[in-house]
């Protein structure tokens, strides 16, 4: 359910990244979560950035021909640091559409993301003055927009978590 339309500054991020298919990778998706925390690469990141808080960057890069997008685990990089093992990611000041959706049981997390991705681009950008800046047929697959995951607890393998997504958008007349 769209909660609001939300500004942010621009933003420098450090991340652990893979590259994934456009199509059915909520299972890649989810391994790159449980092997971060399993590997002590999330309380790295806490630590190196100054952060308390880590969270996934959708689509910050994309190979058009590969057919494949960017997802990281992410912390905001509060310190400036520099770490050979993670990579630097920069969002521009942007307008987000900020989402929010529950998950009650680790069996409907793949059908609770799904169902709000539908919302998302099925339903309301249908409907809304707004377009996605992460779509290929706008402007996306360009580095510096992303959009946002934010789960509470962060770990989205918990059995119970809220998914915050913050999806990049602008108003329609102001791309034309």
């Amino acid at each position: 359910m769209l909660k609001d339309i939300i500004s942010m500054p621009e933003t420098t991020y450090l991340g652990l990244g893979i590259m994934m298919p456009w199509e059915n990778n909520l299972d890649m998706q989810f391994a790159h979560w449980k092997e971060a925390f399993a590997s002590g690469k999330v309380d790295q990141l806490k630590k190196i950035c100054g952060s308390d808080r880590v969270l996934g960057i959708f689509c910050y890069r994309c190979d058009m021909e590969a057919q494949t997008f960017s997802y990281h685990i992410a912390c905001e990089n509060k310190r400036h640091a520099a770490s050979p093992e993670f990579e630097e990611l920069r969002l521009e000041a942007l307008t987000f559409a900020r989402f929010e959706r529950s998950c009650t049981d680790a069996s409907q997390r793949f059908s609770e993301y799904h169902a709000l991705c539908e919302e998302i681009w099925r339903q309301w950008l249908a409907n809304s003055s707004f377009i996605s800046l992460i779509e290929p047929e706008t402007c996306g697959c360009v580095e510096g927009y992303a959009s946002l995951e934010i789960y509470t607890p962060e770990n989205p393998t918990a059995a119970a978590y809220t998914l915050e997504m913050l999806l990049p958008v602008a108003k329609k007349q102001d791309m034309a």
